[in-house]
């Protein structure tokens, strides 16, 4: 009886599908990483323009701004982080059905890496 021993080692089959296996992970690895930015500016854009809505609203009931539908241009806020250039937030304004009481509408429309993207905030304001 001649028996053969075989010998330890991995076949060529199986470090071409390891190879092709580690080659997708580093693929979807590089993937995330590239996106990332994009995603921070983002959530960035976003956080800023309902800072903006949060600020209108604000000034609003403090009667600093008029309750009248209306477009508000050149936001900056105070905490940090530059707003969109072409953040536009739009008031609208109309009576809810009972004396003073008024549904306000918060708008605010901005472009991040060319795709619209839109924040709508409505609640209602009792103005005497």
């Amino acid at each position: 009886m001649n028996r053969r021993r075989r010998q330890g080692g991995f076949t060529l089959l199986e470090t071409l599908v390891a190879l092709a296996l580690l080659s997708v992970a580093l693929l979807f690895t590089a993937a995330l990483l590239l996106a990332e930015p994009r995603v921070v500016s983002r959530l960035d854009a976003e956080r800023q323009a309902m800072r903006a809505i949060e600020s209108t609203l604000e000034s609003v009931r403090a009667g600093v701004t008029p309750m009248v539908d209306s477009t508000l241009l050149g936001f900056t806020t105070q905490a940090g982080g530059t707003p969109p250039r072409d953040l536009v937030v739009s008031l609208a304004v109309s009576p809810a059905g009972v004396d003073d009481l008024y549904r306000v509408t918060v708008t605010a429309r901005y472009t991040v890496f060319g795709h619209a993207h839109e924040k709508r905030v409505v609640t209602l304001i009792w103005r005497k």
